[in-house]
């Protein structure tokens, strides 16, 4: 797990370094919570690593799943791999909802201590931080204990592209038998194309660096193309709602910050999509 850890937490960085041009709540404060962290532990960022106009991928991919999440009216919500976004920390400020983090334990560690700085106790609704692994059954269901017996949401984004097909199925296999219990639904950006990995040298540079901190070759992951995708999850036993990232381009503020182009944005967030799954 320690070794695990070692090679989230780099990317981790980056990503967090990439939401802060954008306005989503907590963001700022969170990169820079993780980059003291960075100084106490050190690891090396470089120039190549960085890549700020992505940013508009991140800020678009996390808007678009509040926006999901919001449609549902979600009370009770699970997300996996939740790293270091601020998404739960910013919902608990409801207070009818629930909102269980779940990540690996060293993240979740950070992770919880990070929360309990920046919020200082002041939450609506109840916020937990739960340890353990998206392929363990065992652990999801533990994690799911705070919930009620009343359709929960299960989310991620960032998790997928890092496992391989038979790892995605023991995931996809994990949140069916979630719901079969609780009913819900599951909502995840990780329909990672080929085509949206290399849209440029710039980008291609990047998934190779990533590639050498993690140990885990992403191109192999991914989807060859959205039907692809759409039969892995139907044949798992799920039927699909599809969201554009451009639901959301309006509401993008990293692309002005950044001084990128419409054109520029586009080739970011145009063919990348959110589904909402539920049980067939």
């Amino acid at each position: 797990m320690d070794d695990a850890y070692e090679k989230i937490v780099p990317t981790a960085w980056l990503v967090a370094y990439r939401r802060k041009f954008s306005d989503i709540p907590f963001a700022k404060e969170i990169f820079d919570a993780l980059d003291r962290l960075r100084a106490e532990r050190f690891f090396e960022i470089t120039d190549e690593m960085l890549v700020p106009e992505m940013a508009p991928q991140y800020e678009a991919r996390y808007k678009l799943i509040d926006r999901c999440i919001h449609a549902q009216d979600s009370q009770q919500i699970l997300e996996l791999a939740a790293g270091f976004a601020g998404r739960g920390m910013d919902m608990a400020q409801n207070s009818r909802v629930t909102y269980v983090e779940f990540d690996l334990p060293r993240v979740m560690q950070d992770k919880e201590k990070i929360a309990g700085e920046l919020l200082k106790g002041a939450i609506q609704g109840k916020l937990y931080f739960e340890a353990g692994n998206a392929l363990d059954y065992d652990s999801l269901y533990r994690a799911a204990k705070h919930f009620e017996k009343k359709p929960i949401t299960v989310i991620n984004e960032g998790l997928l592209r890092y496992l391989n097909f038979e790892e995605k199925t023991a995931v996809a296999q994990n949140v069916h038998k979630l719901l079969e219990i609780y009913g819900g639904v599951w909502i995840t950006s990780d329909i990672t194309l080929k085509k949206i990995l290399n849209v440029d040298e710039k980008t291609k540079a990047h998934n190779k660096t990533i590639a050498g901190i993690t140990g885990i070759t992403v191109d192999k992951n991914r989807f060859e193309d959205e039907n692809h995708a759409m039969a892995f999850f139907e044949n798992l036993g799920y039927s699909i709602e599809r969201h554009s990232f451009m639901e959301v381009k309006s509401a993008l503020v990293s692309p002005r910050n950044l001084n990128l182009s419409d054109a520029e944005v586009n080739a970011l967030i145009d063919t990348a999509v959110v589904y909402i799954m539920r049980l067939k």
